[in-house]
């Protein structure tokens, strides 16, 4: 729906009419209209194309990253290992929500500064999965044999190691998908994330907060729902992926 969002609706995302301000659902605007009056159909399928490439754009380089760093320090060990560890538990610490306005208030909320502070808060994930898999796998017999047949550090880890952790890695890649969503959408609410007049989710959920309390409940409940079923569907797709892994 996302992606045949201009062929699904005959309404400007971004298009204000003032004489369409704050309609309730009907067969004209399936969702009714918001504040300027911007169809809220039409938004929410051009929001879910920034939301959800959001929530990709952040999460993916984290995936490889952080599998990497992690695979790399459980394989390794020594002092790669602890300061690896040391870095991710600092950065686990903070308050995602508190470090995430710090650092977009001292850099800019530019999408660009999102994505990457999303990716960097989703790395050590990715680092503890990918360690936890590799750590016992160090000594297996298979990686022996591949030192006993010549191989060394790099390709035993690419070749061997890595494999492994795919399937815990790809179960977490949808979750963190969600996650990142999450944090998209409440940085917007707080007016951190996405900018006036772009469709957004989290956005149009804080722009019809006003008017709960005058009755137009529907110009943010239908963009929340938005939020609840793709985070759902992200779940379920998260759950399917490990299932699908085990299987295969």
């Amino acid at each position: 729906m996302a992606l045949l969002a201009p062929v699904l609706s005959p309404y400007d995302p971004e298009g204000v009419d003032a004489s369409r301000r704050l309609l309730p659902p009907s067969f004209r605007h399936l969702l009714g209209t918001d504040g300027f009056g911007m169809d809220i159909a039409t938004r929410i399928l051009f929001g879910a194309r920034k939301d959800l490439l959001l929530a990709f754009a952040s999460a993916a380089p984290a995936l490889v990253v952080g599998t990497f760093l992690g695979a790399a320090s459980g394989f390794l060990g020594g002092r790669l290992d602890d300061l690896l560890q040391r870095a991710t538990e600092v950065l686990q610490a903070f308050p995602v929500v508190l470090f995430a306005m710090a650092v977009l208030t001292a850099l800019g909320d530019r999408l660009l500064n999102l994505i990457l502070l999303l990716a960097v808060i989703n790395v050590p994930v990715y680092v503890k999965i990918a360690r936890s898999v590799v750590l016992p796998l160090r000594s297996a017999e298979f990686v022996e044999a591949a030192r006993s047949a010549g191989q060394h550090g790099l390709g035993i880890l690419a070749r061997h190691l890595l494999p492994n952790t795919m399937s815990p890695a790809l179960a977490q890649f949808s979750i963190n998908c969600a996650w990142s969503l999450q944090i998209v959408s409440g940085l917007s609410f707080l007016g951190l994330g996405v900018e006036i007049p772009e469709p957004e989710w989290g956005l149009m959920v804080q722009q019809g907060s006003h008017y709960l309390v005058t009755g137009q409940w529907w110009v943010s409940f239908f963009p929340g729902m938005a939020i609840v079923c793709a985070v759902y569907g992200f779940q379920r797709l998260s759950a399917f992926l490990r299932d699908w892994t085990k299987t295969g």
